[in-house]
């Protein structure tokens, strides 16, 4: 017990010693995620109170997947070339605006257009937020901070749909007053307490620099053929994105199957109650033990935990083991979540970091769009659990080929400093 206790002292420690703007950073990511009354409800707000049916809804929420493109986009356009605290803190009160709105307006069609402008907005401000963080920290203390972040967004999640649950039935102008309110909170603790982060550079200067975060010239595209890595790194990331999007798809479906409809519903809900559990209690001890291997290696493990933890449910039909594979999968998805971002931070150019982390979230954001079509589409004519076995050799192909690219990587770097 006491050297259980020491190893999670040692992993907080990793947490010390941050830029303090990280840290408000952190405090704004969790007043947000606490305040996220609208997200987890939205298909029942479409359905049940503005009146819409599920096709409809559905087309819905593909329009809002489909948007995030232009308003990823225009927001990494906007931070790279204006003030990124501006640019964050504008979009995003324009997004609070769009709740605060709801709050006060009957349940009419006018309630989902005013949803649609809030995602375009929030979509648009998420390359000046990545791009903050990346800002503020360096090579040396990214992957305690990018934890950091991903741990106190996963603190306020585990809150806000509890608390998003009580106020639907009887309550519903706060469900959009206080989400608007604590998006408010946020961002006005971004504003008071995070200094401007845009690098300043001199371009001339930047050419004789050999680090991956120099800056450059040119637009977005031909700077990203510059770094075929970065290319590639999205690709693997957008499978590995089409394989966890049957978490979230397929797994309620497969515990129907399995146990019935209310049964099934229940059980979905322990599982994911055991994902939230797992990101908090596990993340500081992960980061803690891999925070100094390459941030590939630690994908590359990611997509085995993935592999393993989704695809051992092709066998099994208990719920013991069920738990079993969340755990797995979940310390798949930690891994991942924690250093995307350092590796993207690592290889994109100061000058253009706020539209590297557009193109990405782009890339990766096709394959969890593809992954509920295409798998949808195979269950009608396939045993559900097949998509386990499916999923399991795209992981495991992945973290394979991913693997082979921290070995390349990792000699690159030995033969680079072996002639310094």
């Amino acid at each position: 017990m006491r050297f259980i206790l020491k190893s999670f002292q040692g992993c907080f420690y990793e947490y010390k010693g941050l830029p303090k703007s990280i840290y408000f950073i952190v405090l704004s990511r969790l007043i947000n995620s606490v305040g996220a009354f609208v997200g987890p409800l939205l298909t029942l707000l479409l359905t049940d109170k503005i009146g819409l049916s599920t096709a409809q809804a559905g087309t819905f929420v593909t329009i809002s997947i489909c948007m995030f493109i232009p308003s990823s986009m225009i927001g990494g356009f906007l931070s790279d070339h204006f003030n990124r605290k501006n640019t964050l803190c504008f979009l995003t009160l324009l997004q609070s605006l769009c709740y605060l709105i709801c709050g006060f307006i009957e349940m009419s069609m006018a309630v989902p257009v005013l949803l649609l402008a809030a995602s375009f907005f929030s979509n648009a401000a998420q390359p000046s937020s990545s791009a903050m963080a990346s800002d503020l920290t360096d090579k040396n203390n990214r992957q305690s901070a990018f934890s950091l972040i991903y741990l106190g967004n996963n603190l306020g999640f585990s809150i806000g749909p509890l608390i998003a649950g009580f106020l639907y039935k009887n309550y519903l102008s706060f469900l959009f007053i206080g989400d608007a309110l604590t998006t408010i909170i946020s961002i006005f603790i971004i504003f008071f307490n995070v200094p401007e982060t845009k690098p300043v550079f001199d371009i001339e200067n930047e050419i004789l620099n050999d680090d991956f975060e120099r800056a450059e010239e040119g637009s977005v595209f031909k700077v990203l053929l510059r770094r075929p890595q970065v290319l590639i790194f999205g690709i693997i990331s957008m499978l590995l994105s089409f394989s966890y999007s049957q978490v979230h798809f397929t797994l309620p479906l497969y515990s129907k199957s399995l146990f019935g409809i209310e049964k099934g519903a229940q059980i979905f809900g322990m599982l994911m109650s055991t994902n939230g559990i797992v990101v908090v209690l596990l993340t500081i001890f992960i980061i803690g033990k891999t925070k100094k291997y390459y941030a590939t290696f630690n994908v590359a493990l990611s997509a085995i935990f993935w592999a393993i933890g989704l695809g051992m449910l092709y066998f099994v039909s208990s719920f013991p083991l069920l738990i079993l594979s969340t755990v797995l999968w979940t310390i798949g998805e930690i891994l991942h979540a924690t250093n995307i971002g350092v590796y993207l931070a690592d290889n994109s150019p100061k000058s253009h970091r706020a539209r590297f982390n557009s193109l990405y979230g782009i890339i990766s954001g096709a394959g969890q769009a593809m992954g509920p079509t295409i798998m949808g589409a195979y269950i009608l004519n396939n045993p559900i659990k097949n998509v386990w076995l499916f999923t399991f050799l795209m992981a495991f192909i992945c973290g394979i080929i991913m693997y082979c690219f921290y070995s390349y990587e990792r000699s690159k770097l030995h033969n680079m400093t072996k002639y310094i």
